[in-house]
């Protein structure tokens, strides 16, 4: 019972002290109430500044590592440049065989197909085909006077013989009857397969041949080394082209003795005076005379070099200057 009464006193001191509180008893505890709830609104406040401070810190640090990670992907490519730029720099230089060797046989710089044929805008007339095979039906006619006085259709597969490119259409003629003529979409024949292949072929071939003739001379060098140092000095020392000793050569050249190569090419000469030959076929002492030649194709212009060896003023043959195998 007293405990239920002390009860009843501490609540009705509670109620009592919340209605007497602002007019009677804030002027003499109000300052300590507020100091008291300030310190705790402080406390909440600083709580919760030092949270958004941390968040603010996570999200600095997240940018950093974010920026860290894009330098350091930026970066790794230059290491990788550095690292070919070092490797290309370990590659041994070529000895001085080689190097003669890379000089006098070099490997063509043969233009692209594309730009030989100008994106198939004017294809040179040597590059065509004699003959193409159609892919669909081609209605050929005869025409004299402007008027048709006989026709013809060739089936898919037949050969016909292409005159001109104009464009994506293609003029043919009737390989029975040249004067029967007609036309059809290029795509519909294989005029350009034809073309590719062709220069596919020729790129094969020329690399081929240069790559073999650096084998043949690599091995002449190497059971003759003193051919090094002749070879590599004599490289100036070019004539004046119209000296009269080199008329029989521009004869021959004339004649075409050389298949391979034309007098027009003929770009320099240069007198050797008399010269020990020990080749497969020619053996002996001759005059020589080197000639220097740049050969047009419709695949670009290509250096070469052959000796021309004559005797009493006579030509004898023409030869590798290195290697001494015999050119017709």
């Amino acid at each position: 019972m007293k405990k239920f009464i002390i009860l009843l006193l501490i609540i009705g001191a509670g109620v009592a002290g919340w209605h007497y509180y602002d007019p009677y008893l804030k002027p003499y505890i109000g300052s300590f109430v507020e100091r008291v709830k300030g310190t705790d609104e402080k406390g909440e406040g600083e709580s919760e500044a030092k949270s958004s401070g941390d968040e603010k810190k996570i999200a600095q640090k997240s940018n950093e590592d974010s920026a860290s990670s894009d330098m350091t992907r930026t970066k790794t490519p230059e290491k990788k440049v550095a690292s070919a730029d070092s490797e290309k720099a370990k590659e041994p230089p070529l000895s001085e065989t080689d190097a003669l060797i890379a000089k006098r046989y070099p490997m063509p710089n043969i233009k692209p197909l594309i730009e030989i044929v100008d994106n198939w805008n004017r294809v040179p007339l040597k590059a065509y085909p004699k003959k193409v095979t159609i892919r669909q039906e081609v209605a050929f006619q005869l025409v004299v006077d402007g008027q048709a006085v006989g026709a013809s259709v060739a089936e898919p597969g037949t050969l016909v013989a292409p005159l001109k490119l104009d464009g994506e259409i293609l003029k043919v003629a009737s390989l029975a009857n040249g004067s029967m003529k007609s036309q059809l979409p290029v795509d519909q024949t294989d005029f350009k397969n034809q073309i590719q292949k062709r220069y596919d072929d020729f790129v094969v071939k020329i690399r081929n041949q240069v790559s073999s003739n650096r084998a043949k001379a690599k091995k002449k060098l190497e059971d003759h080394p003193e051919l090094v140092m002749k070879f590599s000095s004599v490289e100036q020392g070019w004539d004046n082209q119209n000296d009269p000793r080199f008329e029989a050569v521009k004869a021959s050249l004339a004649k075409g003795d050389v298949k391979a190569v034309q007098l027009n090419e003929a770009k320099q000469f240069r007198w050797n005076g008399s010269e020990s030959i020990n080749g497969d076929k020619y053996r002996g002492t001759y005059d020589t005379v080197s000639v220097k030649f740049e050969v047009n194709t419709i695949f670009g212009v290509f250096p070469n070099e052959f000796k021309c060896l004559l005797k009493g003023g006579r030509v004898e043959g023409w030869i590798d200057p290195l290697t001494m195998e015999e050119k017709i």
